[in-house]
């Protein structure tokens, strides 16, 4: 990682997201400039605002703010050149990077014992969103609960608690934040995140 202007930016080669008006359009670092950095996407950027970057260091996701400048198109999408505002901070949990991901979920009140089973439909290390079956009683918004997460074949418990509960068609549509999870999974999950977001930015390649 290099300081540059007060930033602690990614190096050329890493995979960053870019976030902007509430979309992540994926891409990768081609170079480091005195004026900033050049990051190469598939996608163009939507609007013409500042930008979010985030990119995942061995202590967990950092993400600067940026102004654009300089755009060009190239032969696979297209560069921008990215001027940081200030300095990269960690990213806090509201911040965290999410991608859309059908994963089997399993929705366990602490107090209750009520079960239910569903799919995600995105995935951050820091909570998710999925849509559960209907059952004859409706989830509890505020509910401590422990998701049963199937990743890569194995059920991961993970323990949270029901931010969101909006009734949706053939279901509900539930958004959990997990509590403090270990190293371990948090790196598991970030991991997930990042291919899943690499994985759909060299789908969407010509």
């Amino acid at each position: 990682m290099r300081v540059l202007s007060g930033a602690d930016l990614p190096m050329p080669g890493t995979s960053v997201d870019v976030v902007v008006d509430g979309r992540v359009v994926t891409g990768r670092v081609e170079q480091l400039r005195p004026t900033g950095l050049v990051v190469e996407l598939a996608a163009d950027l939507p609007g013409d605002g500042s930008v979010e970057l985030s990119w995942p260091e061995p202590a967990g996701l950092r993400v600067v703010r940026a102004r654009r400048g300089v755009r060009w198109a190239t032969r696979t999408g297209v560069r921008w050149q990215l001027v940081p505002d200030g300095p990269s901070r960690p990213v806090e949990g509201g911040d965290a990077v999410r991608a859309p991901l059908r994963l089997r979920v399993r929705v366990t009140d602490r107090d209750t014992g009520a079960a239910t089973s569903g799919r995600t439909t995105d995935l951050s290390e820091t909570g998710l969103r999925c849509l559960l079956a209907p059952a004859d009683r409706a989830p509890r918004a505020g509910a401590a609960v422990d998701v049963g997460l199937t990743l890569r074949g194995t059920v991961f418990p993970l323990p949270g608690r029901l931010h969101r509960v909006l009734p949706a068609e053939g279901g509900w549509d539930v958004v959990v934040a997990f509590d403090e999870l270990c190293p371990s999974l948090a790196e598991l999950l970030r991991a997930q995140v990042s291919a899943a977001l690499r994985e759909q930015w060299r789908l969407s390649l010509p």
